[in-house]
């Protein structure tokens, strides 16, 4: 069990949530508090989709978010909701390892190929919960970017058309939410008015997918391991995994095929940042969950 504590002070998840090694600026476009909102629209959920996924080059599946898809599905599943990971064909070797190492089920979906196939897993699954870690979002040119600002359209299936859909669906829909770093995420329509205001790259990559709950994190897979946290806090149950894991989980990543979407390299590193530092904020967040500092609406 979490021990219980009282908010006091400075709101730490969203302090750890608000790091930005890679200096994209997030503080313009983060929300203080969405964390802590994703995770109770989360509490009760019954059957989650979890997208993630996010090939940024030719054989280049990145090593950011299937760990933080992982870990917030295994933490959805211990509270009793059924959950399955979608992704693509080359990123699914890379969620698969993930879930491996944290002895989940691999319940994963390859998003099938052909118009039709976000009704068809909506009708199937029905969802009561769709989210989204480091997945690409549609740009308002309708195609898929980097942070460079390539396409990369052909490299990833359009798995953001489930939130879409998901959006339109008569009530009871199922609730939204989206995990990004970058802005060229699934969720971030909520932040475009922000995000094209920031420079020219952004304006042209800022996805147009909004959701109803966005958690932005200088680490996608941070922002999944913060939702996590805040679901430990509220249900006073140890859900979050541990630094040892989390270098496993970078580690069976590489091996399964994944790179480092900003080196580009196959390396245990995430955004550019050694196990270490992954290690180091998965125990400040594991800090926050049983201080209490949780702070948000």
């Amino acid at each position: 069990m979490i021990a219980s504590g009282t908010v006091r002070g400075a709101d730490l998840l969203d302090q750890i949530l608000a790091l930005d090694p890679g200096a994209r600026g997030i503080h313009a476009f983060a929300r203080p508090g969405a964390a802590v909102a994703a995770a109770r629209a989360l509490r009760g959920a019954r059957r989650v989709l979890v997208a993630t996924g996010f090939t940024v080059a030719p054989g280049m599946p990145e090593t950011d978010g299937p760990p933080g898809a992982a870990v917030l599905g295994r933490a959805l599943r211990r509270l009793g909701a059924r959950v399955r990971w979608v992704t693509d064909r080359a990123s699914a070797p890379l969620v698969a390892a993930a879930l491996d190492v944290l002895d989940e089920p691999p319940d994963v979906v390859v998003y099938p190929e052909g118009g039709g196939a976000a009704a068809a897993l909506l009708a199937a699954a029905r969802p009561t919960h769709l989210v989204a870690i480091e997945r690409p979002g549609r740009a308002r040119s309708g195609d898929y970017l980097s942070a460079r600002g390539e396409s990369v359209a052909a490299l990833n299936a359009p798995v953001d058309e489930l939130f879409v859909r998901g959006a339109g669906r008569r009530p009871p829909r199922p609730v939204t939410i989206g995990i990004g770093d970058g802005g060229n995420e699934i969720g971030m329509g909520n932040v475009r008015a922000r995000l094209v205001r920031l420079d020219p790259l952004h304006a042209r990559i800022a996805s147009v997918v909004r959701v109803d709950h966005l958690v932005v994190a200088g680490v996608s897979n941070w922002g999944g391991y913060g939702v996590a946290a805040a679901l430990a806090r509220l249900s006073g149950r140890d859900l979050l995994h541990t630094p040892a894991l989390e270098g496993r989980l970078i580690a069976a990543c590489v091996a399964a095929g994944g790179h480092d979407g900003v080196t580009r390299r196959r390396e245990p590193t995430v955004d550019a940042l050694p196990r270490a530092a992954h290690a180091a904020v998965v125990e400040l967040l594991r800090l926050a969950a049983r201080s209490g500092m949780m702070g948000g609406p």
